[in-house]
């Protein structure tokens, strides 16, 4: 079988993962009520759906990667794709609050409490959020402890150590700038706000194999570098992105005060710590024990190169 090419595998696993979500979400989020739609809403905006894709290539080789959700035997790792996806989903909907990041637009929409209310849009993140787990609980196995393993997996990336501690060292440093060790605080808040969910999505397509362990510890430092280097990469774009095609306000961070590479480091700099991110995450790759390698080579320059 001939291999496919980074971008066939980005575009494919994409259609596997939107197939999917179009044809399970109805059976999720019915009776239709306000909480669906707002739901719905933010989880149909759009996007790249990176995450899900992570999961989706943690768990398929690329010479084995279905081309459609009909050649897929076993749906667990369409189901952890998504829960994914509605725990990054919830995150952004509360991040997008006035309390948190007060943002008013999201991927060229409306913010969820725009289009709603406050109210609603806190109650729409956290249904996703339980929901999450929910669709962990649905997968079907005999493998005594993978249920366990994926929910802790998830809540590690999400939970009070990982997204949300993240998120509150982020408010922490805004409201009150720390005057020493602003480089460890920095990463600190970067790889549990950005990072943790990042490594929790390569980890629990990767805990679905049965080779899991073999690949887990290096896979964890390659997802890591990659947490980094997409947040990285965000900094860079807030200062020197436009509303068109980043589909948010930039430049909000330095408005806010926010720690970040370019306003630490400056933007030579930042791009030069970017360079160094790619080059270990491809050093990464090149370890990982796999027979194609095609995706993990190419998404860090994918990643370092994205405008949005």
């Amino acid at each position: 079988m001939v291999s496919k090419s980074f971008t066939e595998i980005l575009q494919n696993s994409k259609q596997l993962f939107d197939s999917f979500f179009t044809s399970y979400t109805p059976k999720l989020f019915s009776p239709k009520t306000r909480i669906t739609d707002a739901c719905l809403y933010s989880l149909e905006a759009g996007g790249k759906r990176i995450r899900p894709i992570f999961v989706i290539n943690s768990y398929f080789d690329s010479k084995d990667l279905p081309n459609s959700i009909s050649e897929v035997n076993n749906h667990s790792v369409l189901l952890a794709s998504l829960a994914v996806e509605c725990i990054h989903t919830y995150s952004l909907i509360h991040d997008d609050l006035p309390a948190m990041d007060n943002d008013d637009t999201r991927r060229g929409k409306p913010t969820c409490h725009k289009q709603f209310d406050e109210a609603t849009a806190i109650l729409a993140g956290d249904t996703l959020n339980s929901l999450s787990f929910y669709l962990l609980s649905m997968i079907e196995t005999n493998e005594l402890h993978l249920i366990r393993d994926l929910i802790q997996i998830l809540h590690k990336g999400a939970g009070m150590t990982g997204m949300i501690q993240g998120q509150m060292e982020d408010i922490e440093e805004e409201k009150n700038p720390s005057d020493t060790n602003k480089e460890s605080k920095l990463h600190s808040i970067h790889e549990k706000k950005t990072g943790a969910l990042i490594e929790s999505s390569f980890l629990l397509g990767n805990r679905l194999r049965l080779d899991w362990k073999e690949r887990e510890s290096i896979l964890s430092s390659y997802a890591k570098e990659i947490g980094l280097l997409f947040q990285i990469t965000d900094d860079i774009l807030d200062v020197e992105g436009n509303f068109a095609e980043l589909g948010k306000t930039p430049g909000k961070d330095a408005k806010a005060g926010k720690l970040t590479y370019p306003g630490l480091f400056g933007m030579e700099k930042a791009k030069s710590l970017r360079k160094e991110s790619v080059d270990k995450a491809i050093s990464f790759a090149k370890q990982l024990p796999s027979l194609n390698h095609e995706f993990f080579l190419g998404l860090p320059k994918y990643i370092a190169e994205r405008k949005n």
